[in-house]
């Protein structure tokens, strides 16, 4: 799996007893912009953040900004709750003793996408070793979007229509197909001795590989895009059970990555260029959302937006947020 990749996902917004979608600068009809409900739960983030207690996760947003009716920011995604030992490499000296309260802290950069006048916009989230924070960031923007308009619902969902895959799929070659498990099997664990916290945060793969300058065959993952086969067959090997498949198709000079689980609706990533990344295994902000837009301008015929709709919108940004601003409940104050 690449360092980096970005994961694409569609946002909409609708009456709740309706699947209608609404313009996202009037969705209430008096004058709520979906726009500004973003940026303004951003602002929470950043000031005082979403604790999830029942996960033992934080999320923070150290950065934003804007640029139109574009919106850039910086996602902080926090664990708690275990205790570890940090050595350094090499000489086994150790550096620090993890305590539960101690807050693990990954940064991700995103990109939101909410053109004037249209029903559809995008979210492009970073993703680096299969980590990210689309999970968390839904969870708490829906709590806090119901408590504010519990009329209407706020959908952020996979974007990945039949006919975007199969285009991928019918465009490109099969390079790689990927098994992952999101935690170490016990016997395995038992074999390298793995502490119970390794086992239970670490995951597995199974990689095929294509041969040099070779492909591997479409036919099985096609068959589970139209939904004629059902994943979950191809989730198991060797007694082994995987939460995700995960595809490798190369496009022209890029490569985008399918990624399917039982149940779900398949989703597209897109790679980032390793030349992209520098020794140290860093990506820059430029060069990040730079091929973010690049994805959103190619994915505009999927969700029925034009390159200009995407390219060029025009928004004066208020100079107060604090009628904006969009905080989590308590979960005991949200509606099941």
């Amino acid at each position: 799996m690449a360092e980096h990749s970005i994961a694409a996902y569609k946002i909409s917004v609708h009456r709740r007893q309706k699947r209608e979608p609404l313009p996202f600068d009037n969705f209430d009809g008096a004058g709520a912009d979906l726009l500004r409900v973003f940026y303004g739960y951003l602002a929470f983030l950043q000031s005082d953040g979403f604790d999830h207690a029942d996960n033992q996760q934080v999320l923070k947003a150290p950065e934003i900004s804007s640029d139109h009716r574009k919106i850039r920011t910086t996602l902080g995604l926090g664990e708690y709750g275990v205790t570890s030992q940090f050595e350094e490499r090499g000489s086994g000296n150790v550096r620090f003793n993890r305590e539960q309260s101690d807050v693990e802290i990954l940064t991700f950069r995103n990109l939101l996408v909410l053109p004037k006048g249209r029903e559809v916009g995008l979210f492009l989230t970073e993703r680096t070793h299969n980590r990210g924070v689309y999970s968390l960031f839904t969870t708490g923007l829906r709590r806090a979007f119901r408590k504010r308009f519990p009329e209407y619902v706020l959908d952020v969902n996979n974007l990945t229509p039949e006919a975007a895959v199969s285009r991928i799929l019918d465009s490109g070659e099969v390079k790689k197909i990927r098994l992952v498990r999101n935690s170490v099997p016990r016997d395995i664990a038992d074999q390298y001795e793995l502490a119970n916290h390794e086992t239970e945060l670490g995951t597995m793969e199974t990689v095929i590989s294509a041969p040099r300058r070779g492909k591997l065959s479409k036919k099985r993952i096609e068959k589970i895009v139209r939904g004629e086969a059902d994943v979950s067959s191809l989730l198991e090997w060797q007694k082994v059970d995987y939460n995700d498949l995960r595809v490798e198709v190369r496009v022209g000079r890029s490569t985008r990555t399918l990624s399917v689980a039982s149940g779900k609706t398949p989703v597209v990533t897109f790679e980032i260029d390793g030349e992209l990344i520098d020794n140290d295994g860093n990506l820059s902000d430029e060069a990040f959302y730079r091929e973010a837009m690049k994805v959103a301008l190619d994915l505009c015929e999927d969700i029925s937006l034009t390159r200009q709709s995407v390219a060029e919108q025009q928004f004066t940004w208020p100079e107060n947020w604090n009628a904006y601003r969009l905080e989590v409940p308590p979960s005991e104050d949200v509606e099941p």
